[in-house]
């Protein structure tokens, strides 16, 4: 039985305390939230409580309008999870529960937390193209998901952002997610220019550091989105089992031998992937734009999906570890070509 269950938060709820309507829906076992700020947020509440155009300043009266999931939407991130948990290391995604929670304005995106009887089993990232279709844009399996609150809260007080003794921002502060090439917060304060900090480890970004290359999303089989899962009815997906290097090193800072040696070259995904079976791992490194792909970051294996579309027939995504976690992120390989080089890492 599939569950729809709906997060509300009104006015006076905190972070831990929302109104929930489950609906019964078709055949399977799967949770969605949809999680929609409006207007203000209760100024004693903390900063956990930071989502999409979340204020912190003086309540409104204004009613929580139910955020609007499209079923076509619903089925992409179904179908795709029950490709993905026939394969390790996505096993524990069989019977898995989904949170469905909207990206930022301007996003047209969605991160969907995925977890196993309360335990965070891992997430995808989906994005809206303009055609109405929707592309896989990021997936990963482990606990340390992107967007997690209290790894900002922690940052935000590190950078003297809270108010003394209340442990809150300012009121009229606002906290977006964002989501380009890389999870993004933005936390905009009374008066100031905007701050970004990385959504996966929490680190302070450079003002808008999110790549221009990806600003719009194009429609599905254009240029772009050649090698990407997307949600065509042309395209039906198969997912492989994952190529993944259990001798690799999870930090290109270990070892920084690859500083010295020559780039390899990569014009394809294809070539990507050759790359990644003549070595145990690559290291990946943006020309100008670090700060929106997260990198430099090591490159430990691939995934392949293939598709009875001859147009879009394959695509590969390349496996990512998150230093200092237990997370694993698949990235689409078509996204780093042409966006920097790659380097042997050092045996």
């Amino acid at each position: 039985m599939k569950l729809w269950n709906v997060r509300i938060f009104s006015k006076s709820d905190s972070p831990c305390n929302y109104r929930s309507l489950r609906y019964k829906l078709l055949s399977a076992s799967v949770m969605i939230t949809a999680i929609l700020w409006l207007g203000a947020v209760n100024p004693l509440t903390s900063t956990a409580a930071a989502s999409n155009g979340g204020i912190h300043g003086t309540p409104t009266s204004s009613s929580p309008i139910l955020a609007q999931i499209p079923g076509s939407l619903v089925d992409f991130a179904e179908e795709t999870v029950d490709h993905l948990s026939v394969h390790a290391p996505f096993t524990a995604w069989d019977e898995a529960e989904m949170e469905f929670t909207p990206l930022g304005p301007g996003t047209h995106g969605w991160l969907i937390t995925i977890s196993s009887e309360g335990i965070p089993q891992g997430y995808m990232i989906i994005s809206a193209a303009d055609d109405g279709s929707y592309i896989l844009s990021e997936y990963g399996i482990g606990s340390t998901l992107p967007f997690s609150q209290a790894p900002l809260n922690e940052r935000l007080a590190a950078e003297g952002l809270l108010k003394t003794g209340g442990g809150v921002l300012p009121q009229g502060s606002v906290v977006r997610k964002l989501y380009d090439v890389s999870p993004v917060w933005q936390v905009q304060l009374p008066g100031k220019k905007p701050v970004y900090f990385s959504a996966l480890n929490s680190e302070a970004l450079p003002d808008e550091p999110q790549s221009s290359r990806i600003k719009a999303l194009p429609t599905p089989l254009s240029a772009a989105t050649k090698g990407i899962v997307t949600s065509t009815s042309s395209n039906a997906w198969l997912a492989e089992t994952p190529n993944l290097s259990a001798a690799a090193s999870e930090d290109p800072y270990d070892n920084l031998l690859w500083l010295t040696s020559a780039h390899l070259n990569a014009g394809s995904s294809a070539d990507l992937r050759n790359l990644l079976q003549e070595h145990s791992a690559l290291i990946f490194k943006s020309k100008k734009s670090n700060a929106a792909f997260g990198s430099p970051f090591s490159l430990t294996g691939w995934h392949r999906w293939s598709s009875g579309n001859q147009q879009n027939p394959a695509a590969i995504y390349v496996s990512v570890p998150l230093r200092d976690s237990d997370t694993l992120r698949f990235l689409p390989a078509s996204h780093l070509i042409g966006q920097g080089q790659f380097y042997a890492q050092p045996e």
